[in-house]
């Protein structure tokens, strides 16, 4: 009887490489514990789980000995979690018995692939304000390899000479490593490379290229060409003459750079300038005489950025240069004079006196008419008119002059003098004493009063120190800059920073942590603040917005990675020179239940024998978890539902609770659950399983029962020593030896000396010829004891009656001497092989009553016949 499934036995590698010329993965040695054909292996093949045939069976030149042959290259990549392979093994026992066994197959990981980035070229904007170390991109790089074959640095190595950037060669942030600077370099290709860190020798790169666009601000002051010019401008120009053009340049790019012009001085000023062009006109005649002769103007330059313009101021000083364009005018003129005739010669008798009203010129006279006799004479320097004959001998009483005066380029206008030649004392006039000599009346012109008035103007307007416009002004009259331009006076200031910052450890990317805020008392850009991280940010974790101070979440938070990060947060101000602030902002990390419990062995087998007492203690498991507090309090529980065995909730210790029977269970799969503490009423706490097999090995605590108890069988008395009467068979739910049975007789152990038995079949043949006569029936008593320690057995009866024939006349006849007969292979015990039928000649009653039997070639019993049907069977496989 084929009683037993075969037993696979793999002798497997622990893993084997991918990719690797490996033959053979595992020798598979397949027994069983039945005889002869029944404990042959008929095959041995994979039935399961290797879809695409990567394994084939071979068997070997040893009986029952395979080899487990991989048949195609292997890629971990594709099969990261392995393969199970089901074994089955047949044998070719009737009916045939087959087991399975599962036998895992893990993949090593050979440093076969590239790091990828998630894109060949990547394309990002920065401020040229950012401050150094701003978050610019961060660059994902994955590699299907596992383990350090997966692990990827990040590396800078093109494009960056001047060290702008750096990257982090973990995470694959890019960051800024300096001020950034539009005008000198506005765009950068870098060229990052993303190596593996597989064993030297087998490391695998690859590179991406990031562009990177340097946005212009406003970050450039406008710069005149020159910061002081002094020009000259000649008077008496037409309001709207062009007097210069100032030019001044702004580094920056666009708006940033446009410029206009204004004259920043607070009085008024006979100039003004083209807003768009800087060129400089007058808005008004000049007057070099009566006007200011040097006009300092501060000329300012203004860009138009945002969010507030920035500005520049020059000196333009402008001197008046003195045009010629006054002529020389007579203080008196149409004068009278009376002279007496007896006048000496060279007698000084008026003095002329014009004046000119531009700087410095030199007036000098000249005679026109009435001199022509000689009797009177003109200084030309000094315009005094003298007696230049004896004027008893001019002949007529009147004589008149005309005079003028020149600049040497302008005239004057005649003055004429009419002089009445007097020859006595008498006719001098009742008024006029002869003393007193010559006499003139002349009308004034009002000249020299206006030339005062004119000369303190010019006093006024040029007096050192009044420098500021037409009509004067003191020398700081002149518009300020305003302050937001000035000098960058002040440094920032933090505002209410906190001391400390919780986090828990669970925020999702994005969130707002807290708001940064800090002052700075200048205004303009001097005030404009930019905010950063200087440093503290090694996992890339965070960014600080540069404009308003607030602090997200970028990246996922793990406590139990790092469970504290001090920022080193940094605020600058865009004056020049630049100035900061710098503070350390602890940030703590809390616990969030986000790590399941692990044990230390997530599968282990144990053996326990089936007589174990309660209490026996298999195994301890043991389960750690990174969380804190609470959330790492680890509770043990039992999965699987079963009485014979129990986990304690806190130590973890499985025992046995209830007695055990492998002929019950032999095998059990324990799912031992460890939960952590960290479960509220909205979420569930975190538990994970581990697979404890716990096999119960066999003692012999099973007797060997019998299939038929109480046997009773027939035999005539006339068969051969040696025919087979009956087959009893035993069955013993053990395993091992302990199941294996041996046969006897019991108390008459030699079978009554007419019987014996087979003690491995349990066939009980004759030991010599029976006789009805002698004893009709036989009471034997068989016995089958197993091989365990100690060994149990149990009793059957077997009755045998004696048939008598010794009256008969005639012995059976068959048909035919040979009979032939035939049945299929794998045919289960029972099957009909054959009918025979023999005669017999005796008269109708028991002698002529035919029975069949066996008398040899049937090996151990293998076929039985029916003594009344006539049907012959097969009986045993």
């Amino acid at each position: 009887v084929n009683l037993f499934a075969p037993d696979i036995y793999v002798q497997a590698l622990p893993d084997i490489l991918e990719n690797s010329n490996t033959n053979i993965f595992g020798i598979v040695r397949v027994t069983d514990k039945d005889k002869g054909v029944h404990g042959q292996i008929k095959s041995l093949d994979i039935v399961d789980g290797d879809p695409d045939g990567h394994f084939r069976i071979k068997p070997t030149d040893r009986p029952g000995e395979y080899v487990i042959e991989v048949h195609r290259l292997l890629d971990r990549e594709t099969a990261p979690a392995g393969y199970n392979l089901t074994l089955r093994a047949v044998d070719r026992g009737v009916p045939p018995k087959q087991s399975y066994l599962v036998t895992p197959v893990r993949l090593a990981d050979i440093n076969d692939n590239a790091p990828v980035f998630n894109r060949e070229i990547y394309e990002v904007s920065v401020p040229e304000t950012s401050p150094p170390n701003t978050p610019v991109i961060r660059l994902k790089v994955t590699d299907r390899d596992e383990g350090k074959n997966a692990k990827v640095f990040l590396e800078i190595v093109g494009g960056n000479e001047g060290g702008e950037f750096r990257v982090n060669p973990e995470t694959g942030m890019l960051y800024t490593a300096v001020p950034l600077d539009a005008e000198l370099k506005a765009f950068y290709t870098l060229t990052v490379s993303a190596i593996d860190q597989g064993n030297p020798g087998t490391r695998k790169q690859s590179s991406a290229k990031v562009k990177i666009n340097v946005q212009d601000t406003n970050d450039n002051d406008p710069i005149f060409e020159t910061a002081n010019l002094t020009i000259y401008v000649d008077e008496n120009e037409p309001a709207g003459t062009s007097v210069t053009k100032v030019t001044a340049r702004d580094k920056d790019l666009g708006e940033n750079a446009y410029i206009s012009y204004s004259i920043a001085n607070l009085n008024d000023v006979p100039f003004d300038i083209d807003h768009f062009s800087g060129t400089v006109r007058t808005s008004k005649l000049l007057d070099y005489e009566s006007m200011r002769r040097e006009y300092v103007l501060r000329v300012r330059a203004s860009d138009w950025g945002l969010p507030y313009r920035r500005q520049t101021e020059m000196q333009l000083v402008i001197k008046l240069r003195d045009v010629n364009d006054n002529r020389p005018q007579f203080e008196r003129i149409d004068c009278l004079g009376r002279i007496p005739r007896y006048t000496p010669i060279g007698t000084e008798i008026f003095t002329l006196s014009a004046l000119d009203f531009d700087y410095g010129s030199v007036v000098t006279y000249r005679l026109l008419s009435g001199f022509e006799d000689g009797c009177f004479n003109l200084d030309s320097v000094t315009g005094i008119i003298s007696v230049g004959c004896d004027l008893n001998d001019v002949g007529v009483e009147q004589r008149e002059l005309n005079v003028t005066a020149t600049d040497g380029t302008h005239f004057a206008d005649t003055a004429r003098i009419q002089i009445s030649l007097v020859r006595n004392r008498r006719n001098l006039g009742a008024n006029l004493k002869a003393e007193d000599g010559a006499t003139f009346e002349c009308r004034e012109t009002g000249v020299a009063q206006r030339l005062t008035e004119i000369m303190a103007a010019a006093e006024r307007n040029n007096m050192p120190g009044r420098e500021a416009g037409a009509s004067g002004g003191a020398a700081d009259d002149f518009a300020m800059m305003p302050s937001r331009y000035g000098e960058n006076v002040h440094a920032p200031e933090f505002v209410d920073l906190p001391l400390e910052v919780k986090i828990n450890e669970s925020v999702p990317l994005g969130t707002t942590i807290t708001w940064i805020k800090a002052r700075d008392r200048d205004l303009g850009y001097n005030g404009k603040l930019v905010f950063g991280i200087s440093g503290g940010d090694d996992d890339s974790v965070f960014r600080l917005d540069p404009d308003n101070g607030e602090l997200k979440i970028i990246g996922y938070l793990d406590r139990e990675r790092q469970d504290e990060y001090l920022l080193n947060i940094t605020v600058y101000d865009l004056g020049k020179p630049q100035k900061s602030i710098s503070k350390i902002l602890p940030l703590t990390i809390l616990d969030e239940n986000d790590n399941v419990p692990k044990f230390e062995k997530s599968l282990a087998s144990f053996r326990v024998t089936e007589n174990a007492i309660n209490g026996t203690i298999i195994f301890r498991v043991k389960a750690t978890d990174a969380d804190l507090g609470q959330n790492a309090k680890i509770t043990y529980s039992l999965v699987t539902d079963t009485k014979d065995f129990r986990v304690d909730p806190e130590t973890g210790v499985l025992t046995v609770v209830a007695p055990l029977d492998r002929e019950r269970q032999e095998v059990y799969e324990l799912k031992i659950r460890a939960t952590d503490g960290g479960g509220d009423q909205n979420t569930p706490a975190l538990y994970s399983d581990a697979l404890v097999r716990v096999t119960v090995d066999d003692i012999n605590d099973n007797a060997p029962e019998f299939a038929v108890q109480d046997l009773t069988v027939r035999i005539r008395e006339d068969v051969p020593r040696g025919t087979v009467v009956t087959v009893v068979s035993a069955i013993d739910l053990d395993s091992g030896t302990s199941s294996e049975i041996v046969y006897s007789f019991g108390e008459n152990g030699d079978g009554e000396g007419s019987f014996r038995i087979d003690k491995q079949s349990g066939t009980i043949r004759t030991a010599r010829m029976l006789d009805f006569e002698e004893r009709q029936v036989h009471s034997l008593i068989v016995k089958a004891i197993d091989r365990g320690t100690p060994s149990l057995s149990s009793e059957t009866s077997v009755i045998v009656e004696v048939i008598d024939v010794n009256e008969n006349r005639f012995a059976p006849q068959f048909e035919d001497y040979v009979l032939t007969g035939a049945i299929a292979e794998n045919k289960p015990p029972g099957a009909q092989v054959m009918q025979v039928l023999a005669k017999d000649a005796d008269l109708p009653g028991p002698d002529s009553r035919v029975t069949y039997s066996i008398k040899g070639g049937d090996g151990l019993g293998i076929f039985t016949i029916d003594n009344e049907g006539r049907w012959m069977f097969y009986l045993f496989a």
